[in-house]
């Protein structure tokens, strides 16, 4: 291609460049969201690309083709901008990614009451899933006669998830599901996030049995990180279809948070 032919190419399909700044942009949003760092190579290829709009405005203006060199220029700016407003949504992405990682120390600060009865959750050191059944859960002895033995926690994959069971005697159609307070100083934990993961439907249960089975119900506590254990109020709730939720019944736990 002679040099003036690709002029004449420039002239004509000046605009092939900030379209295709625009689309890499655009696509650095929509993969950012999922990939931080695919996001941030879209974003790098299209500033690149930006570059490329200078020797296009100069080869407008050298050919005096006023207009496509003010669309040139214009289309140059707004990729700049959002050049701009992309870099720095992806810096405070990273920053809240640093932020969210800082300690958390409601653990420490919530020392376990020396003296206090609580129980820990089942860690289940067999592998915990297959193809056939799934989830996998190390079997506990309920006692009917026995309220303490109703509520099971089971730690889950990582600190502060857990999985749990639920038995109870007959009881009107509904739901049920969990509320945990920190023990000392009654503090209710995870308060928007709890209730809807662990909402369970009751409908005809007639007698004694499992309302909820811990391969189908998990929770997460995001108060305190990873081994820093504080005494939990585990409450289990029901809504019945009609009328006001009660309590059922409440067992101490000793538990940690998520770290996220």
């Amino acid at each position: 291609m002679t040099e003036k032919s690709f002029t004449d190419w420039i002239v004509r399909f000046w605009w092939v460049v900030p379209l295709v700044t625009g689309l890499l942009l655009v696509a650095s949003l929509f993969v950012g969201a999922e990939s931080t760092v695919w996001g941030l190579v879209f974003a790098s290829i299209s500033a690149f690309v930006l570059l490329l709009q200078l020797p296009v405005f100069i080869i407008l203006l050298l050919r005096k083709e006023w207009q496509r060199a003010v669309g040139a220029f214009l289309a140059g700016i707004a990729s700049l901008v959002l050049e701009a407003i992309i870099a720095f949504m992806f810096f405070s992405m990273f920053a809240a990614g640093l932020f969210s990682m800082a300690p958390d120390d409601f653990g420490k600060e919530h020392p376990i009451p020396e003296g206090l009865e609580y129980n820990i959750p089942i860690t289940d050191t067999a592998h915990r899933w297959n193809a056939t059944d799934g989830d996998i859960f190390t079997p506990v002895v309920i006692d009917s006669t026995d309220t303490t033995t109703w509520l099971q926690i089971w730690n889950g994959d990582q600190g502060g998830i857990y999985n749990f069971a639920f038995y109870w005697p007959a009881l009107e159609d509904g739901e049920i599901y969990l509320r945990c307070f920190e023990v000392t100083e009654n503090i209710e934990l995870s308060k928007d996030r709890l209730k809807p993961c662990t909402a369970t439907q009751v409908l005809n249960h007639n007698g004694f049995g499992q309302i909820v089975e811990p391969n189908h119900k998990d929770f997460t506590i995001y108060e305190g990180d990873w081994e820093d254990f504080y005494a939990v109020r585990v409450e289990v709730w029901h809504k019945p279809t009609k009328g006001k939720a009660r309590k059922l019944m409440e067992k101490i736990y000793r538990m940690e948070g998520w770290m996220r």
